[in-house]
């Protein structure tokens, strides 16, 4: 009998062992102070607690019972900033941890000031001191990023180099107004094809086009950003697009681009494969160099090559593309204009496209 109750009872002293491990620890948020903001002491406290929330570290006493107590023992007028007085205030909360912050807007500069308070021990056991270039809309995102610094949580660089003070200066940006931005839209131009293509098209001879070498393209652009260091971003681009309309012609193409683009003044290079949907023949140039398709000659045991032919099969084939541009801006649309070039043993191609893109 003796032996059960020892059992249940290391049982039961597990038990509590566990439940005392996992139980959170407890946050208040006493107070911020605040100096040049537009936003007030509660909407700051109201950040702060929302973003500990998202940790999930720690559980955070409920604003309005932070409020009256408060209210309850600081006198009328005085304020409640040092340790001292905000450590009385986390005994008497029964936490484990006091928080109190400040805000001070100085030009385009915002510092951010948070301390993490023990109030059994009254010592500051972490702090966190920021500061960032300042742009109202994203004060959400300061919030986070403090907080996250505060906890010993990993901020993403990408928001460092934008919204940190000495980081975007060093960057030669003009603050969260310069973001990574996407130029995923639609996009026109005319295309030029040079050398032998060039001829196939314009002849009226068989196998020709009798078509201008100077054709409009239409198409839509997808972008992706991977990479993102404030003065540089790095982009994926895909394009679809349809040449030649102008000419009754409807020639399919896809290009999959690597781009890198100059976020400040949008300058930008990209390169990567195309492949185009061709009608080619196969066949050979004879001794008057007039070209003989595979079928009109079967006694001829020379060598054969492919090239444009209005008499051939469709068939994709892939091809290079260098391209280099400048967007520029106006309002809330971005206006991407650029220069292309695509090599071929019979002729390059060259572009030139402009497009659009609306941002929020």
């Amino acid at each position: 009998m003796k032996k059960v109750r020892l059992k249940l009872g290391l049982i039961g002293l597990f038990i509590l062992t566990q439940m005392t491990m996992m139980a959170k620890e407890t946050i208040a948020i006493i107070n911020f102070d605040v100096i040049g903001s537009n936003y007030k002491e509660s909407q700051y406290i109201s950040m702060v607690t929302s973003e500990i929330r998202k940790l999930d570290t720690m559980d955070v006493i409920d604003k309005y019972s932070v409020a009256e107590l408060v209210e309850t023992n600081v006198e009328p007028g005085k304020k409640c900033f040092g340790v001292k007085c905000i450590s009385e205030l986390g005994k008497a909360l029964e936490v484990t941890y006091a928080l109190t912050g400040s805000a001070e807007l100085t030009g385009e500069k915002l510092s951010i000031h948070l301390r993490l308070i023990n109030p059994v021990t009254q010592k500051v056991v972490e702090s966190d001191y920021s500061e960032y270039l300042y742009e109202e809309e994203y004060i959400w995102k300061f919030m986070e990023m403090s907080v996250k610094s505060l906890f010993n949580e990993k901020v993403r660089m990408d928001d460092l180099v934008v919204f940190n003070f000495d980081k975007a200066k060093n960057a030669e940006l003009e603050g969260p107004r310069i973001k990574p931005y996407n130029l995923s839209g639609p996009r026109f131009g005319v295309s030029h094809i040079t050398g032998l293509n060039s001829r196939i098209l314009q002849s009226s001879n068989p196998g020709g086009y009798n078509k201008n070498p100077t054709m409009t393209v239409i198409g839509y652009q997808y972008e992706k950003s991977y990479l993102y260091t404030g003065a540089l971003q790095a982009v994926f681009q895909a394009n679809v697009s349809l040449t030649g309309l102008d000419q009754q012609l409807a020639i399919p193409s896809l290009s999959l681009l690597n781009g890198f683009r100059t976020v400040k003044y949008g300058f930008e290079i990209g390169f990567g494969p195309l492949f185009r949907l061709k009608q080619v023949q196969k066949g050979y140039v004879d001794d008057s160099n007039t070209w003989v398709a595979e079928g009109e000659n079967p006694d001829y045991e020379g060598v054969f090559s492919n090239r444009l032919d209005s008499r051939g099969d469709y068939k994709f084939q892939p091809g290079w593309v260098w391209a280099i541009g400048r967007s520029f801006k106006a309002g809330n649309m971005t206006i991407p204009v650029n220069l292309y070039a695509i090599p071929d043993n019979d002729g390059w191609l060259y572009g030139f496209s402009f497009g659009y893109a609306l941002h929020k």
